[in-house]
């Protein structure tokens, strides 16, 4: 069996963008108080990335029509990979997830579970109505809710649940960005979700006065210049090359923006891992294509 048409199906390189939910989420539990064993942070991880590979082939199996006539070369409409094949793939790698955070505790299996549901209400029901991209934005929110469970126990409301929710927005506005990547758009359509993506980059910056670390602010400067130079491309010519290329450059500053939260709860490692993660993402972002 070739691997690279599984590969491509995963998307490989964003795949490396999932441990940063997770990696935030296990910083914030641990600003609440709670114990989070390093063990723990990496059974979730792990789950994370398989429920996130399941997600990303779930959506190549609920698009194969409109693959077929947009993108005829993927796995699917090429026959590089058989549709049954896939939903085997795809469950299997769910339930291996969720089962790796039962390892954890109930609660981390819980939210492991909400979070494939939403993947699925995102790939088969919602994906092309008004609240498709909010529903994207919620499976992260759901994985950054799976690293809150990292103690085995859920922390106390809070801020710490409210804070993974700057992420939800910003993928939500790119979601909308990206709708518009196959066939390019108007400067218009682009400019409000392009617009609104910086400034949510931005948005974790207004829990200093309640986080441990409120200096780590100052961090949010990392993802607005990463974002700066694709933002400009895409506005200044927003076919479908330099739109893509936005969406990419966003895909990738979901992980600066969960370590800008990482840092700001204390969590120092983690945002060092979730960041550092971006350098296998980008290698093999050469040979793989992410959105």
């Amino acid at each position: 069996m070739a691997l690279r048409p599984w590969l491509e199906l995963v998307r490989l390189p964003a795949v490396f963008t999932a441990p940063a939910d997770v990696l935030a989420g296990a910083a914030l539990a641990a600003a609440a108080g709670l114990a989070v064993p390093v063990g723990a942070v990496g059974l979730l991880v792990l789950a994370s990335a398989l429920i996130y590979c399941a997600g990303m082939a779930a959506n190549d199996l609920c698009d194969a029509a409109v693959d077929a006539r947009e993108r005829p070369g993927r796995p699917i409409p090429s026959g590089r990979v058989q549709r049954g094949a896939v939903l085997g793939v795809v469950l299997a790698l769910q339930a291996a997830g969720i089962g790796l955070a039962a390892l954890v505790g109930v609660p981390a299996a819980g939210m492991a579970a909400g979070t494939v549901t939403a993947t699925w209400l995102y790939n088969g029901l919602l994906k092309d109505t008004l609240v498709g991209p909010a529903t994207m934005g919620l499976c992260r929110y759901g994985n950054a809710l799976i690293g809150l469970t990292a103690a085995g126990a859920l922390p106390p409301l809070g801020w710490v649940w409210a804070a993974p929710l700057t992420t939800l927005a910003y993928v939500t506005a790119l979601t909308f960005i990206s709708r518009h990547e196959v066939v390019g758009a108007t400067r218009a359509a682009v400019q409000r979700p392009a617009y609104a993506l910086v400034a949510l980059a931005v948005a974790p910056a207004a829990l200093a006065a309640v986080a441990p670390w409120p200096v780590a602010a100052l961090a949010v400067a990392g993802p607005v210049l990463w974002l700066a130079g694709p933002l400009r491309r895409a506005l200044a010519a927003p076919g479908p090359g330099p739109v893509r290329g936005l969406v990419m450059a966003g895909i990738f500053g979901i992980a600066m923006v969960d370590g800008v939260l990482a840092l700001l709860a204390g969590g120092w490692w983690q945002a060092a891992v979730a960041v550092g993660l971006l350098v296998p993402g980008r290698l093999f972002g050469r040979w793989f294509y992410a959105t």
